[in-house]
């Protein structure tokens, strides 16, 4: 029993609670405290990790002023004598490139502008040759042919980038450039890969789609369109206008009746009115379907009528069935008589 006078401490007033800072909703609990770091205690060590520190920081300067130095020499342009430059080896533009609409829209840019905005690339040649009005040229182009041109023909200096560049590095670039642009055919591809697999810059089909970055099926849709005959090339107004879509279709086509195909093609020679590239790319696969599918586009038949004369059957795209004769076959004072024959035979 406690003794008069002396107080009674109460259960639990010697416990005292301490409750953390009321926080607000939107803001972020406290960061932990960061952990030591293991820093060298002794001189050695501190000399050590300076040392290591500041060889890191020297190899990353210069490789930053290495990259620096190359975006300089890519990228700066200087101006030259457009007959100072001549067109690649490997360059295939098909001359439809450098005429039309599209190339003397190119042409009113570049005037108006004073010059090409977009520096071609160039690189320097191992030895002179000769270029346009007698000057002497000592670079090639990379790429940007149709701008070379067209200060060529305006009489402008061109804006170029010199870079030298192996005959590999040159194809990949011209190739990815043109490519990206969407500027090259599939005519102009096929011929550009065709030459460089002839003169060995790429061993095989493979090797090259893979330095350009491209599927081995594009590079084969390509390579069928440059090596079409002469004559199936000429059926349509331009090389430029056969589509890479087309390529397995016009291969297979040869492969199953090519007397056909070749007649057909030979039939667009003739035509008054020349054939839009649908009509004659149809015109030229109609052996791949069946008969009487296609109407408009039916296989051409070629008449050998002797002495030199010729007859051409053929349907034009309106479904018309149209007769074409050698000059001289039939004068005008036979007509009555080839009126009668017709009526006879369709009737």
């Amino acid at each position: 029993m406690a003794s008069q006078g002396t107080p009674v401490k109460k259960k639990g007033s010697g416990i005292a609670f301490v409750l953390p800072d009321v926080r607000k909703d939107n803001e972020a609990p406290a960061a932990a405290p960061a952990a030591p770091r293991n820093v060298p205690r002794t001189g050695v060590g501190l000399l050590a990790t300076t040392v290591f520190e500041t060889a890191k920081l020297e190899e990353r300067i210069e490789s930053l002023q290495g990259e620096v130095r190359k975006l300089e020499a890519e990228r700066g342009g200087q101006l030259m004598d457009a007959r100072s430059i001549v067109p690649s080896r490997w360059a295939n533009r098909h001359p439809d490139a450098f005429v039309g609409a599209e190339f003397e829209e190119l042409k009113r840019e570049i005037l108006e502008a004073g010059g090409n905005v977009q520096p071609i690339k160039v690189r320097p040649l191992a030895s002179p040759r000769p270029g346009e009005g007698g000057v002497e040229a000592r670079y090639e182009i990379v790429f940007g042919h149709r701008r070379h041109r067209a200060c060529l023909e305006l009489g402008l200096p061109v804006l170029c980038v010199v870079q030298d560049l192996a005959d590999q590095e040159l194809f990949v670039h011209m190739e990815r450039e043109n490519r990206g642009r969407q500027s090259l055919s599939a005519w102009e591809q096929g011929r550009m890969y065709l030459r460089a697999l002839d003169e060995g810059l790429f061993p095989s089909n493979r090797q090259l789609a893979a330095a350009i970055g491209r599927s081995l099926s594009d590079i084969g849709k390509a390579l069928r369109i440059a090596q079409l005959p002469s004559e199936v090339v000429g059926a349509f107004p331009s090389p430029n206008a056969i589509q890479f879509r087309w390529a397995t279709d016009l291969q297979r086509a040869l492969e199953k009746d090519a007397d056909t195909v070749l007649a057909a093609a030979r039939a667009a020679d003739r035509t008054r009115s020349p054939w839009t590239a649908a009509e004659a790319y149809a015109a030229l696969t109609a052996c791949l379907r069946p008969q009487g599918v296609g109407r408009s586009h039916s296989p051409v038949r070629e008449v050998d009528l002797g002495a030199g004369r010729q007859a051409t059957l053929r349907s034009d795209a309106q479904g018309r069935t149209v007769v074409e004769l050698s000059a001289g076959v039939l004068p005008v004072d036979r007509w009555p008589a080839f009126e009668a024959a017709l009526r006879e035979l369709l009737g």
